[in-house]
């Protein structure tokens, strides 16, 4: 399978892979959004209606490909991301991950690393994204990319260790750092083999969502950011030479630069608070974002006028145009149209 996925990846001509991958802009600024499948889309909210659990439905395969198509549908957006989460590799693991409306996600806090399984059956549990996986690349034009993900290992670690979502990271910053390590390895080493996996059953780029990087200071972003980035990242590109990696250190600030200078990410999403002219000046590999989401959402005249500006800084540069985090669950369909509108005639 290596090698033919290894002959596909040469040739592909998806135009998200091309941009990161010859490190060139085309004659179009390609267009997806983060969480672009989801609660903002009418024709979701009808498809899971009856469906009452979250992670249900990230390892239904049927569902999972209707997902994850509809906004390519809607929109003739230029990449679909599989409809899946960030803690699946946790679930594996054995967390028993759980999600509560209102609430996100509930685990039963991880107290020692040893409480982790091993990652030798994540190809048999995720079968059903994997598979979804490679239905959905057989439904997509060949332009067209399909984006498979998972959580960086610091930001899953922090999930499991908290116990869910966390403004303080108290648990976390507070673990024992040997067993931190520890917890971080274990994860880091699935991830690979997840990440692998998918990229086998027909992902053409892979994301890593490490949303919780902002709290760590520079020292330990290091340890727990960049060093496992960067480990997965050459397992990668062991296997598939020069396959796309978006790095995506969420509220990093200048630590984006050390961020896209270490760990061998092939380009990095930036989030909203990251000022373009500094970005354009500083991050010198191709880059995605960063349109902010609650101005999509609330404000369609002026997202339109920012989106404008990203364009005209980055124009000419290898460049995605993105949102600086995901679509939130009222934006009006309408604005997403129009924003895709003008990024596909800029």
């Amino acid at each position: 399978m290596k090698e033919d996925r290894l002959t596909k990846l040469e040739g592909s001509e998806t135009i998200v892979a091309r941009t990161i991958s010859k490190g060139r802009q085309g004659k179009e600024t390609p267009i997806w959004l983060m969480r672009q499948a989801g609660r903002s889309l009418p024709e979701y909210r009808k498809a899971v209606k009856n469906v009452g659990d979250f992670m249900e439905m990230c390892y239904n395969t049927d569902l999972v490909v209707e997902l994850t198509l509809q906004p390519v549908t809607r929109f003739n957006m230029d990449a679909a991301i599989i409809f899946s989460d960030i803690l699946i590799v946790a679930d594996v693991l054995g967390c028993d991950v759980n999600f509560t409306r209102g609430v996100g996600p509930v685990i039963k806090p991880v107290k020692d690393f040893k409480e982790l399984e091993s990652p030798q059956e994540i190809e048999a549990k995720t079968l059903p994204i994997l598979n979804a996986i490679k239905r959905v690349r057989s439904c997509l034009p060949k332009e067209k990319s399909l984006i498979g993900f998972a959580g960086g290992p610091w930001t899953v670690a922090s999930y499991i260790i908290e116990g869910g979502s966390s403004k303080t990271f108290s648990k976390v910053l507070n673990f024992s750092p040997s067993s931190l390590e520890k917890v971080i390895k274990r994860i880091t080493d699935a991830t690979i083999f997840y990440l692998i996996k998918q990229i086998e059953f027909g992902a053409d780029v892979v994301q890593l969502f490490d949303s919780n990087a902002g709290v760590l200071p520079k020292e330990l972003f290091k340890k727990y950011v960049i060093e496992p980035t960067k480990k997965i990242t050459l397992a990668i590109k062991d296997k598939f030479p020069n396959f796309p990696i978006i790095g995506f250190p969420r509220s990093a600030g200048s630590f984006y630069k050390d961020y896209c200078d270490q760990t061998g990410v092939s380009a990095v999403s930036i989030d909203y608070d990251v000022p373009i002219e500094w970005a354009k000046g500083n991050l010198k590999i191709p880059l995605q974002g960063n349109l902010n989401p609650n101005l999509l959402a609330y404000n369609r005249a002026k997202a339109i006028e920012e989106a404008k500006r990203i364009i005209d800084c980055f124009r000419g540069l290898p460049f995605i145009f993105n949102l600086g985090h995901g679509v939130l669950p009222d934006t009006p369909v309408e604005n997403i149209a129009a924003l895709v509108d003008l990024v596909k005639s800029c």
